[in-house]
């Protein structure tokens, strides 16, 4: 099945608003490793952005997600997460009419910037 990609999400808040049982599906399948942040805004990613600057930042945040569909609509989302010391990308697909959950990602993050 081909996807195209519908949309990008960089503001964890928009990502949510439209797919909060995406999100959710994906923090079940982490076990606590991840939260959404229902209350993020500009203020919540500045902070975040400072504490993963300065490595203090242990804890997986949203860093973006992007949004596939096929011809039938939702077929999956890749959310990336990072904290100071990992990147994690999860991808949530749609099969048949369940949420399914699978890490593609876990890795440290490169020291160039």
């Amino acid at each position: 099945m081909v996807e195209q990609l519908r949309r990008h999400y960089v503001r964890e808040e928009d990502f949510l608003d439209e797919f909060y049982n995406v999100a959710a599906a994906a923090a079940h399948f982490l076990d606590g490793e991840w939260s959404p942040n229902y209350d993020c805004d500009d203020a919540t990613r500045e902070n975040r952005e400072y504490f993963l600057s300065t490595g203090e930042m242990d804890q997986l945040v949203f860093d973006g997600a992007a949004v596939y569909d096929d011809p039938h609509g939702f077929s999956s989302a890749q959310i990336v997460l990072r904290s100071a010391k990992r990147i994690v990308t999860i991808r949530v697909s749609m099969v048949g009419k369940e949420l399914v959950a699978e890490k593609i990602v876990d890795r440290e993050p490169s020291n160039t910037a």
